[in-house]
Parts: structure tokens; sequence; C-alpha cells
């Protein structure tokens, strides 16, 4: 079940211009398991969308404000701007730990990745983001969980149990994080629009407008 490291803390938390959900509850500095490992994108940046502005959305799977986005604020986002092909969504982790499992949700997810990748017809990272929602709604975070979860998108679980405990993915998971520093990212949820970060990440006026103003 869940180790949620955040739990009371978050109540009442509440998003304020520049730092998203999770900044004012951890350490905003690079988790210690990754502080060690050569950053490497080792996969492609997974992607949604074909617009010519990037909407680039760093996250922590285990953040709840990040689960909040993803319900409140990506269906929105999908019908202002990826399905019109006005942006192209872009996922990078941004771990804070805001959960224990934090670091490996999101190696889990990169497993997905790369073993759905080239399985794919038309969209090579939808195994990805439907496999990232399912394991933000989970009740269950363990490293079982997570490589049976995979099997319901066509990913087997020994591949995804094998990344778990080889850290296959934390080079990706470091170049990530190295980038949203260097960009000014402070938190979970950070949405940056082509390399300017929106004060509210709740704001999917701010965000359209923003795109907009790219264009």
């Amino acid at each position: 079940m869940h180790r949620r490291s955040f739990l009371a803390a978050t109540a009442g938390v509440s998003v304020t211009a520049g730092l998203a959900g999770c900044a004012g509850l951890f350490d905003a500095s690079m988790p210690d398991p990754l502080e060690d490992v050569d950053a490497d994108r080792q996969l492609p940046v997974p992607t949604r969308g074909d617009g010519p502005v990037e909407v680039d959305v760093y996250e922590d799977l285990g953040c709840p404000n990040c689960h909040d986005f993803q319900a409140e604020v990506v269906p929105d986002l999908e019908f202002e701007l990826i399905e019109p092909e006005e942006a192209a969504y872009r996922h990078y982790d941004f771990v804070v730990e805001a959960a224990d499992e934090s670091i490996a949700m999101a190696n889990a997810a990169r497993a997905v990745q790369d073993e759905g990748y080239d399985d794919a017809d038309d969209d090579p990272n939808g195994a990805f983001f439907e496999y990232k929602t399912a394991v933000m709604d989970a009740d269950d975070w363990s490293n079982d969980a997570l490589a049976e979860l995979a099997t319901d998108y066509g990913v087997d679980a020994e591949a995804v149990s094998s990344a778990l405990e080889d850290e296959t993915y934390y080079p990706t998971l470091a170049a990530d994080w190295e980038r949203g520093d260097d960009a000014g990212v402070e938190g979970t949820p950070t949405v940056v629009v082509e390399g300017e970060v929106v004060d509210d990440p709740f704001d999917v006026d701010e965000i359209v407008a923003a795109v907009e103003d790219a264009e």
C-alpha cells in the first residue's frame, strides 16, 4: 500500500505563483539515489501531440498535486492544445520524493515506455502515458504491483521487475532532473512553455495564452 511521505503535511497545500504543489514540502535537490548516476537521456522524451510549441511538464508521480494536475488540467490541455496540434506536450520526471516510491514509479513507467515503444502502431508513447495515469490512480505502489500493472499495457511484468531491481532508467531520471533544474523548476507539477515557467500550472487559460504568445 501507499507509504506516502507527504501524508497530512499536504492537507490544505495550495499552488502559489512560481512554486508548484510539492515544492514547499520537499527540498528541491536531486534525490540521493540519483546523485552518483551519470545523467544520460537513454529514452526519447515521452510526447503527446505534434504542435509547434513545446509544453514541458515536470512531475513526480507520487506527488498528490501532480495527481490533481493529471485529473483536472490535462484533459483541458488535450482539448485546447494537443488534439488541435497547437502544442507538443512533453513529460519530464522531476522526482522530489513526494512519496517513498516516487523513484520506483518513475523507473517503472520508463520501463513501460521502453518496452512498449516499438510495439505501438499509432502512438509510440501511448503505453507510457496510460501506465503513468494508472500508476497515479493506483492504491498499491509496491514493486510487485508496479510490475503487474504493466501487463495491462502489453508489457511483461518481468521487464519492469528487472528495471526496478537494476535501476535501469536512473540515468534518464537524473537527466530529466538536471534539465528541470536548469529550466528553473522548483517543484511539481511545473509547466514550462518554450523555456518559460508558467506561474500557475493549474491555470489552463494561462498555459493556453503562453502557447499562443509563443506561436
